[in-house]
C-alpha cells in the first residue's frame, strides 16, 4: 500500500510539473490581442445601456444577460438536459428508495463526524444557505446566477451528509429524495412560466427580456420602485437557482445510500 502511495504522489507531482510548465511557456509565447471581438463589443455595449435601449438586457452582468436574454433558448436547453440527468439518476436508483422502507431508517445521532466537525457544520451551514441566496437574488447585478447559486446551496447539504450522515436529512430536516425532485419540478415550471409569459402577453418571441425592435413589446420592467430587477432576468435566475439546487442536493442523497443497503437489497 505504502509502494501504491509512493507512486500516486509521484504522479500528482509530475502532473502539476507538466501543467505549471505549459502555462508558464504558454504566457511567454503567446500575447493576447488587445483588440475586442465584434461579438464582445456588441454585448458590452447594449448589455446595460441606458442611451439605447433597443437592444439592451438592462443588467450590467454581461454573462446572465448572455444566458437568459441573448442566447435564452440555448440556456434552457442545457437546463432541460440537467433535468433529464436528474430523472436518470432518480430512475437508478429508483428500486433500491422503494425496498429501504422503513428498516432503512436510523436515528443517525450516533452516525457521522467528530462533535468538532458538527459544531462547525453548524455554523457553515447558515453562512452557505446566505451566500446562495445572494448569488441567486443578484445575479442580474454582479457575477453569479442561478446555476451557480444552485450549485452553492447543494454543498449545504452536502456537508450534512458529510458531517452527520443522509439519515439526519432525512429523519431531522424531512429532506427527503421526494422533496428535492418536488422542488426542482417547481423551479421548471417558473422558467417555462416565464418564458412563456412575453407571447402571452404580445411579444413575437420566447423569452423575450426587454423590449426589441421588432418586438416592442415586454411583461418584463427593469425594475420595479427602487429595485432594479432586470426584466425576467431576476426571475430566471431564482426559478433556475431552485431547480439546480434541488437536482443537486437529490443526487447527493442517492449517492450517499450505503453500499451495504446495496448489497442487502440485491442479495451479495
Amino acid at each position: 500500500m505504502r509502494g501504491k502511495d509512493v507512486a500516486m504522489g509521484i504522479a500528482t507531482a509530475l502532473l502539476l510539473f507538466v501543467v505549471v510548465a505549459i502555462v508558464l511557456l504558454g504566457a511567454t509565447a503567446y500575447t493576447p490581442s488587445r483588440e475586442i471581438r465584434p461579438l464582445a463589443k456588441f454585448y458590452l455595449e447594449y448589455c446595460m445601456n441606458v442611451f439605447n435601449k433597443d437592444w439592451w438586457a438592462a443588467s450590467p452582468e454581461a454573462v446572465t444577460s448572455m444566458l437568459w436574454d441573448y442566447r435564452g433558448i440555448d440556456t434552457y436547453y442545457e437546463t432541460s438536459v440537467f433535468f433529464l440527468a436528474i430523472i436518470s439518476g432518480v430512475a437508478l436508483f429508483r428500486i433500491v428508495e422503494v425496498k429501504l422502507g422503513a428498516e432503512g431508517k436510523k436515528e443517525g445521532k450516533e452516525l457521522g463526524l467528530s462533535l468538532i466537525v458538527k459544531t462547525s457544520t453548524r455554523i457553515v451551514f447558515p453562512l452557505i444557505l446566505i451566500v446562495a441566496v445572494s448569488v441567486a437574488l443578484h445575479g442580474h447585478l454582479t457575477p453569479g446566477g442561478g446555476f451557480q447559486a444552485g450549485s452553492i446551496l447543494a454543498v449545504g447539504p452536502l456537508l450534512l451528509i458529510a458531517a452527520f450522515s443522509r439519515h439526519f436529512l432525512g429523519n431531522r430536516l424531512r429532506l427527503s429524495e421526494d422533496k428535492c425532485l418536488t422542488l426542482r419540478s417547481i423551479g421548471l415550471i417558473l422558467i417555462v412560466l416565464v418564458i412563456a409569459l412575453p407571447l402571452i402577453a404580445g411579444a413575437v418571441a420566447l423569452m423575450q427580456n426587454q423590449p426589441k425592435p421588432w418586438s416592442p413589446t415586454s411583461p418584463f420592467p427593469a425594475y420595479v420602485g427602487p429595485l432594479w430587477i432586470s426584466g425576467s432576468l431576476f426571475f430566471l435566475n431564482v426559478a433556475e437557482f431552485l431547480a439546480v439546487g434541488a437536482g443537486f442536493t437529490l443526487l447527493f442523497l442517492l449517492l450517499s445510500i450505503p453500499e451495504e443497503d446495496f448489497r442487502r437489497i440485491l442479495g451479495l
